[in-house]
């Protein structure tokens, strides 16, 4: 694993995306290469998940549970991201696009890159919308990367992208929605005393 080479796609996809996708189109991947990627890009997250429940956003009053809570999140956003690959593959011949399985692994990765380096502002509720913009960002990669990488034709790219981010949504709510249930579980159990619990 290179470390350095990930952190510079990772720039080149903020700098240039349209170059970076193209470029991404040539080369050769595998699965665990993207969830390597995704894992290395997503540190920002995972630390600002740390610092916003465990030493600044809500206190820091129970650390190590929520490192674990932290991880959890880390761990089913990049879950998420590879699910979402697997679909807009599936669906691709429905908008007459190329159907290829790490084509739209790289693409969902690439687009999600902004807002896995923008998780870092999650260490405070107050600057979570930062985030949010740098998802937004991220819907600009996935609209100049299907033509790209799935080859999409002009007249299906709307469709194929409206789509696309219907199902992101569902499918990141269905992750989230999994890990506020394991966060409520781990953290609260360890936030609240022994004796009050029934």
């Amino acid at each position: 694993m290179d470390i350095m080479k990930i952190i510079n796609q990772a720039i080149s996809v903020l700098m240039n995306p349209k170059e970076a996708l193209q470029k991404a189109k040539n080369e050769k991947v595998e699965t665990m290469d993207i969830i390597m990627y995704l894992a290395i890009v997503g540190i920002p997250t995972l630390i600002g998940f740390i610092l916003g429940y465990g030493v600044i956003g809500y206190g820091g009053s129970f650390l190590g549970a929520s490192i674990g809570a932290a991880i959890v999140y880390y761990i089913m956003a990049i879950i998420g991201i590879v699910v979402f690959g697997f679909i807009l593959n599936a669906i691709a011949p429905t908008f007459k696009s190329k159907q290829d399985k790490m084509q739209a692994l790289k693409l969902v990765a690439y687009s999600a890159t902004p807002w896995l380096i923008a998780g870092i502002f999650y260490f405070h509720p107050s600057i979570w919308f930062l985030a949010t913009l740098a998802g937004l960002y991220g819907l600009y990669i996935l609209y100049i990367g299907i033509p790209i990488l799935m080859e999409t034709p002009k007249d299906q790219h709307i469709p194929y992208l409206l789509v696309a981010i219907v199902i992101y949504v569902i499918i990141m709510g269905a992750v989230w929605t999994i890990a506020n249930q394991i966060w409520w579980r781990v953290y609260w159990s360890s936030a609240i005393p022994y004796r009050w619990r029934f």
